[in-house]
């Protein structure tokens, strides 16, 4: 059977100091209290019957029906915060243990009993709920903080998670969107403004406008990196505006890890959007490079097309004029070797007049390769 039976009424050697005082609610006859009243209180115990009084325990006489339905209309034994009940059992018997066990006993104690052994017992089952209460708390506090950890861990990931799909995203909607549904997963109700060569445009989370929120954020971008107004927390990067507008202020290590998490996005965020940026930038170049190709590769084949028929013309002017020359040589009484020489001189010079017209065809082509190379590659 449990329990401890304290039938010894010696007592240790008392400690050096006196013991502070021990107050105990007395559920129990009149006639009980009055001989415990006097004997405990030479032991520094308290005993009162208002149950409105401080107390530590409660010293409950089971074998006085009074007492039993007292402590029932007193406290609810379920309660985790209530005070340890000690029962006082007249006889040693097993059923008497159980009906104290049934009524939320946390400790029996047999009669008779010294006071001074009783008092040493009241004091031992105090200690013992103060140990159990500090582990309590201790437990509680360390389930918190793994509870804490654990959250915080999951929203990083959500928010790493955010990062990594944001760059498959390529207007500034879906970016937006992808951001507001990740902070709502926080418990968050926002809307944000992306700033751009073209102006703004604003997101809401829930698709319902409201102007007020754009201007807001617009004014608000002289007001440094993080702006407060009451529960409404408002976070400026170069291209992003987020507007908060639940923040929670009633739990203060909430609301800085909150901080801290909208900070994140809003950073990413504002990156991804400079990024956006710049590869519009590099489009834009692209396809105005590209036009630019395109017209100077026509251009080019229009100056070839042109120069041919230059060469073509020149060819046959040149053909004539040597044909001619044939003709007239007869008439100018040139000796044979001086028309021969004449002739050279006039073929040579209508060769390398050809040969310089294909040399800047044949460099008209190349150039048009190298245009048709450079336009293939600002289209990849």
């Amino acid at each position: 059977m449990s329990g401890i039976d304290l039938w010894d009424d010696d007592v240790g050697d008392a400690a050096s100091s006196e013991p502070s005082a021990l107050s105990v609610l007395l559920l129990a006859s009149p006639q009980l209290a009055s001989t415990w009243s006097k004997d405990l209180d030479a032991y520094g115990i308290e005993l009162t019957d208002d149950a409105s009084q401080p107390y530590e325990l409660v010293l409950v006489e089971e074998a006085w029906p009074h007492a039993m339905a007292q402590l029932g209309e007193t406290f609810t034994v379920a309660n985790e915060d209530r005070p340890p009940f000690l029962f006082l059992l007249n006889e040693a018997d097993e059923a008497q243990c159980l009906r104290a066990f049934a009524a939320g006993a946390d400790e029996y104690v047999h009669l008779p009993i010294s006071a001074a052994a009783f008092a040493a017992r009241l004091r031992r089952s105090a200690q013992t709920l103060r140990e159990q209460k500090t582990l309590k708390v201790q437990l509680d506090e360390s389930s918190r903080i793994a509870f804490q950890a654990m959250s915080l861990n999951a929203e990083l990931g959500r928010i790493l998670q955010f990062m990594e799909s944001s760059f498959a995203c390529q207007t500034f909607e879906t970016v937006a969107q992808l951001a507001l549904s990740a902070l709502a997963e926080f418990g968050l109700h926002c809307s944000l403004g992306i700033f751009h060569p073209g102006g703004l445009e604003y997101f809401y989370d829930d698709g319902l406008e409201r102007t007020i929120e754009r201007e807001v954020v617009e004014i608000a971008r002289n007001q440094g990196r993080i702006a407060d107004f009451g529960p409404r927390t408002i976070v400026n990067y170069p291209h992003v505006g987020l507007l908060v507008r639940n923040m929670p202020l009633h739990d203060p290590i909430r609301y800085g890890v909150i901080k801290d998490h909208i900070c994140f996005v809003a950073n990413a965020l504002d990156a991804r959007v400079a990024a956006m940026l710049t590869e519009r930038a590099a489009k834009d170049r692209a396809v105005r490079i590209q036009a630019t190709a395109a017209v100077l590769q026509q251009m080019i084949a229009e100056m070839e097309d042109a120069k041919l028929q230059l060469t073509r013309v020149s060819t046959q002017e040149l053909e004539g004029m040597l044909d001619n020359l044939h003709v007239e040589f007869s008439q100018l009484c040139l000796t044979a070797p001086e028309e021969d020489r004449l002739m050279h001189l006039l073929t040579e010079s209508s060769e390398r007049i050809n040969h310089l017209f294909k040399s800047t065809a044949e460099q008209d082509k190349a150039f048009q390769t190298l245009l048709k190379q450079v336009a293939s590659t600002l289209e990849r």
